[in-house]
Parts: C-alpha cells; structure tokens; sequence
C-alpha cells in the first residue's frame, strides 16, 4: 500500500498546483524529498499556486495533518 500511495503522490505532485483545504484547521506539509526528506513547505488554507513559496515542482512527498484536500498538478 506503501509504493501505491508513493506512485499516486509522485504523479499528483509533480506539484505546480492548486491545494484547496475544505475545512477549518486543514493542514498539509510538502516535503522537497522522498520520504518526507529535505526542505518543507506547510499549508494551512487555499493556495493557489506555488510559484510564490519557491517549491513550484519541487515536492516529492507529502503528509496530510489534518482536514481534506484537493492537490492538482497545474495552477489554473
């Protein structure tokens, strides 16, 4: 289950993207390197795109703390 999720997460985070939280204390941290490694990046609301934080297709994994989110590959 492991190697899916880590498939899945590789294809959804080739991360240019739009990260919606749909809930009140949502947060979710983006890690630069495979298995959580490396320099992070946590969200805690609406982000439309992460050109601006400087981790525009850079994250490799990611941990959701809390709350439920949509990631999407491209900005829109």
């Amino acid at each position: 289950m492991e190697v899916a999720m880590h498939t899945m997460l590789k294809s959804l985070l080739a991360v240019a993207g739009i990260v919606v939280a749909t809930q009140a204390g949502a947060q979710i941290t983006f890690y630069e390197g495979e298995g959580f490694r490396g320099r992070a990046f946590t969200a805690d609301g609406t982000l439309w795109n992460f050109e601006p934080s400087g981790f525009n297709d850079r994250a490799a994994s990611v941990a959701v703390q809390s709350g439920t989110w949509q990631v999407c590959e491209d900005a829109q």
